[in-house]
């Protein structure tokens, strides 16, 4: 049975071509046929297709969020809670709580506290020891970082003699104890020791990540939750038409061989779900200071941040990935580790090309000035979240002092020609695009009085506009039927309360998601917007 809709009365803004606008769009089986004003398209409400009128409202091809961790975005609310406590003492009545549910030898788990915000010093285990006997472990808020309890270490054989796994650091006092704190590689010998998510409840977490992420017009995403605990489920919920989210599911480097064998090829897959890129660490993070620098964090010597793979073992994973025709997407944040990883990925730049893949590097949140234009130069798309900008910028400015003058370089990396592709980084960040696009465009939260920061690296709204839909929709290999409003495309829009293109830019944050409408169909709709 053919499904016909005709959206009329609206403000479409096609992303592609530039500036381009219509009031009205006919779509076929969530296929767009036609594009036009209302009296183009009004005459096909007499050959069967069913009016949607939009009053008027401003609509944009559906967000795709090209970092993101989908699992954990619907798991998020299954833990304790730590993100924005501002100390120590707050934090500890909080895992207080939490810990008096437990059960004998239930792990508690949580995640978000930040040490940033409780003087900079790091946590240890005494604190968690003096709370519960049951073993403990709470992820910072940046996810380069592990806080447990000696329960915890005990679990999973974590002592004196224990030596740091390569990439990573086990923390240890003077007497050679570890401290509780577990940084980069080290945290996955507590991850690999903690009880999985059920079946039910992976499916549970992924379907209630969803319901959050079309509420704020996100219809794709960049998929980087760990491979194995989430595929099964994902295929299960496509065939089952529960899935309306289109994902681009992402692996890691020790998931690559198990893929290889089961047919894992970037691109492949289906209108709704598509394997994706090998997630490769370069270093840490900002917030842990572990992300890999030239030259030490202020107010340290010797502290360059954790090299978690050398320049030599990136190019061994890429030359094997390439060689089975799967792109690559290197986590980068520091100067010195986004160099490694651009001339990695660009030492094959002619083998990705030939190979029709396009490599990427995330966060690249500081880099020097004349590394910029090696995005454009080596090809490789550079994967961004704004609102990282506004988040740690305080904690950039204390950290990396005047070479934040480079850090979330937006602007400095659209004039390169670089390709700019938006995602949130979600449980980490808040998943609005919306906040995401003022961030970028403003350079500060909605509710910070300070000036912009940086001022110089803000982008136009059109350019955020396009980063968070075709740029995004391309780095997650969807941008031949998602990320513009094109005839032949799939019909997915986002319908907002604002014309965020014409209204002040410092304003944008004021708009908000209305509707979302993925393959021509409503999967969200806020007031009478659907009548």
């Amino acid at each position: 049975m053919q499904n016909k809709k005709i959206f009329i009365n609206g403000d479409f803004y096609l992303v592609r071509p530039g500036g381009k606008r219509a009031q009205a769009v006919a779509v076929e089986n969530g296929i767009i046929n036609a594009i036009g004003t209302n009296r183009d398209i009004s005459h096909l409400w007499r050959r069967g297709y069913k009016k949607y009128d939009l009053q008027k409202k401003f609509v944009l091809p559906a967000f795709n969020d090209a970092h993101l961790h989908l699992a954990a975005v619907g798991n998020f609310s299954k833990q304790v809670d730590l993100d924005g406590v501002d100390s120590l003492h707050s934090a500890v009545s909080i895992i207080k709580k939490a810990a008096a549910k437990l059960k004998p030898g239930q792990w508690l788990k949580g995640r978000g506290w930040n040490k940033n915000l409780w003087g900079g010093e790091f946590p240890d285990k005494n604190v968690l020891d003096k709370i519960t006997d049951n073993p403990v472990a709470l992820d910072s808020k940046d996810w380069h970082l592990l806080w447990v309890n000696s329960a915890a270490l005990s679990c999973c054989n974590i002592n004196r003699d224990t030596p740091d796994p390569p990439g990573g650091v086990i923390e240890k006092d003077d007497t050679g104890e570890p401290t509780g704190i577990l940084k980069e590689q080290a945290v996955k010998i507590v991850y690999d020791r903690m009880p999985p998510l059920s079946y039910n409840d992976k499916i549970d977490s992924i379907t209630e990540a969803q319901k959050k992420l079309l509420k704020l017009g996100i219809a794709g995403v960049g998929d980087f939750d760990t491979w194995p605990t989430v595929i099964s489920e994902l295929s299960e919920l496509e065939k089952s038409c529960r899935l309306k989210l289109r994902i681009c599911k992402m692996i890691y480097d020790n998931d690559f061989d198990e893929a290889v064998r089961s047919g894992f090829r970037t691109g492949k897959g289906s209108e709704h779900f598509r394997m994706g890129h090998l997630k490769l660490f370069s270093d840490g993070a900002l917030g842990s200071q572990t992300a890999l620098m030239f030259n030490p964090y202020r107010d340290s010597k010797n502290n360059y941040g954790v090299e978690t793979l050398t320049q030599n073992q990136m190019e061994e994973f890429i030359a094997g990935a390439v060689k089975n025709g799967i792109s690559v997407a290197i986590h980068a944040i520091g100067d010195k580790a986004n160099f490694q990883s651009l001339n990695a990925l660009g030492k094959y730049s002619g083998a990705f090309a030939k190979a029709g893949l396009i490599p990427r590097i995330e966060h690249a949140q500081i880099l020097r000035k004349k590394d910029v234009g090696l995005f454009r130069k080596f090809g490789i798309t550079v994967s961004v979240q704004p609102i990282h900008a506004t988040s740690d910028r305080d904690v950039a400015d204390k950290y990396w002092g005047k070479r934040a003058r480079y850090a979330y370089a937006f602007r400095s990396m659209l004039e390169s020609g670089a390709n700019l592709a938006f995602g949130s980084d979600a449980p980490i960040e808040n998943a609005d695009p919306i906040a995401g696009i003022h961030a970028a465009v403003a350079r500060k939260r909605a509710n910070d009085d300070r000036p912009s920061w940086y001022p110089e690296e803000k982008i136009p709204v059109t350019k955020a506009i396009e980063a968070y839909t075709i740029g995004s929709a391309g780095a997650c290999c969807f941008d031949d039927i998602a990320g513009s409003i094109e005839i032949g495309k799939r019909a997915d829009f986002a319908v907002l309360s604002d014309d965020i293109v014409r209204m002040k830019p410092s304003d944008v944050y004021k708009a908000e998601t209305l509707a979302a409408i993925i393959d021509g169909e409503f999967v969200y709709g806020k007031g009478n917007i659907l009548w």
